[in-house]
């Protein structure tokens, strides 16, 4: 992962899901926090595209067609 310096990152092209609106910017992340949100295409050479993808504080997207088989198998199906 491209990084800024060893705990701190930049995500740039990205949706941003804000708590009253969406917007295309970047968001930059510092021992596990996200420390700045700005509209537009981040400056930092290193920083990573996100290809327009949207990131919701929260959501983890595991996609796995086999997950749920492990975590909640049904009843008499092997």
């Amino acid at each position: 992962m491209p990084v800024t310096s060893e705990d701190t990152w930049v995500l740039t092209h990205a949706k941003l899901v804000l708590p009253h609106e969406v917007i295309e910017g970047s968001l930059r992340v510092e021992q596990g926090v996200i420390t700045a949100i700005d509209p537009g295409p981040s400056a930092v050479p290193e920083a990573m595209d996100g290809q327009q993808d949207m990131v919701i504080p929260g959501l983890v997207e595991l996609h796995t067609d086999n997950l749920e088989r492990h975590a909640i198998p049904r009843p008499q199906v092997r």
